[in-house]
């Protein structure tokens, strides 16, 4: 019954708000009734398993000098596939565990995953450039694509 309702709405000739066509078009996506039930993750199907807009990435400032690449001065790297070494420090009860996902040329494809949370991508960053995820703010120090290892520094 709520189903004839819904379509009904969508066929009255009246454009719906952009929210209400959201939410009626993730609804009725022919998704199982599990991804209906969860509110969280939209009703939909979504993007590699990522929920939110990546973590935005801030450009290295005007006088920034770069090291040498691969030169070992990050305090924490990660190769592809893996996770940062060694593991980032708890804050305020929380953890955050850095997954390098790929390396494009100059720039690292990187995840973040609060505690237990699901991972959440990260503006592809460069030498330099900054990102703040909740508690904690990284700065990349080397991207290594013939090693396909990235370093990066704790900002406190």
């Amino acid at each position: 019954m709520l189903a004839l309702t819904l379509l009904a709405a969508g066929c009255g000739g009246e454009d719906p708000a952009p929210e209400a066509t959201t939410s009626s078009s993730a609804a009725s996506d022919g998704g199982g009734a599990s991804e209906a039930a969860e509110p969280s993750d939209g009703g939909g199907q979504s993007v590699a398993g990522v929920p939110q807009d990546p973590y935005p990435a801030t450009p290295a400032p005007d006088d920034f000098e770069a090291p040498d690449p691969c030169s070992g001065e990050g305090a924490y790297f990660a190769e592809v596939g893996g996770t940062a070494t060694p593991d980032l420090p708890e804050r305020a009860g929380e953890t955050l565990t850095i997954e390098v996902t790929g390396i494009d040329g100059a720039e690292a494809q990187l995840t973040a995953t609060l505690g237990e949370g699901m991972p959440r991508e990260v503006e592809p960053l460069t030498l330099g450039e900054t990102t703040t995820i909740d508690l904690w703010t990284i700065s990349v120090t080397s991207v290594c694509e013939d090693s396909e290892q990235v370093e990066f520094d704790l900002i406190d």
